[in-house]
């Protein structure tokens, strides 16, 4: 009885280990079928539909109660004018008229400096004028290729712009360009001033230039041009 009895225990303890090596062969079985990165493995589950997280929020702006979506267009921020407002400003008031005129047309600033300052502003500016000197310019836009309509303002020195808007004429093609020039001046007109236009830039179309002493003359100035008209009692551009 003893040695049946020790038997069975024996075949009932093989069976208990067979079974539990059984269940450790699932177990790694199952674990070697699993990825061994499950967000890699989402990722490219993701892709294989071609479609990202990240590709599904492009183009797309949330309403803040979150139940809608719109795309979004550039379209929205481009401007319809292609302007450009070039301006050299020493004293400030250039700059104001050139901020007007960006404001009621939608066009872009860019100020024109003299890359280095005068030492002695009455002999210097005056000497360069007479001369022919163009002294080296910076300005604050460097596509001013890409613009069709390009303002052009300047204040009056002795009678004449001063050198720095030569420099900015020659250092461009203006060919097939709209040039409009304007200035501010106490007491002198701009139309001495114009002939550096139709010398330098025989290409262009150089429109009708204004004396800015007033800023009201601007607008109805804008609307002459065709640059700005009135809709429904507001004016905006074109």
């Amino acid at each position: 009885m003893n040695f049946k009895c020790e038997r069975m225990m024996k075949m009932r303890l093989n069976r208990s280990v067979q079974h539990i090596v059984l269940i450790i062969t699932l177990i790694l079985a199952l674990t070697a079928c699993a990825p061994e990165n499950p967000s890699r493995y989402a990722q490219e589950s993701i892709a294989a539909t071609g479609e990202t997280e990240a590709e599904s929020d492009i183009g797309i702006e949330i309403n803040e109660d979150l139940s809608e979506v719109s795309p979004t267009s550039d379209d929205s921020r481009q401007t319809e004018e292609n302007i450009l407002v070039a301006y050299f400003s020493y004293t400030g008031n250039t700059e104001e008229i050139a901020l007007q005129i960006a404001d009621l047309t939608g066009g872009v600033l860019a100020e024109i400096q003299r890359a280095e300052e005068y030492g002695d502003l009455q002999e210097e500016a005056e000497a360069e004028i007479l001369e022919g000197v163009r002294p080296k310019i910076t300005i604050s836009i460097e596509n001013v290729e890409d613009y069709d309509t390009v303002f052009v303002g300047y204040p009056i020195w002795w009678d004449e712009a001063p050198a720095m808007i030569a420099t900015f004429l020659e250092s461009y093609d203006f060919s097939g360009k709209t040039i409009i020039p304007f200035c501010t001046s106490a007491s002198d007109s701009i139309e001495n001033s114009l002939h550096i236009f139709s010398e330098l830039c025989p290409d262009s179309d150089i429109a009708e230039g204004l004396t800015a002493n007033e800023q009201a003359e601007i607008e109805p100035w804008l609307r002459s041009l065709g640059l700005i008209q009135e809709q429904n009692g507001e004016n905006s551009a074109e």
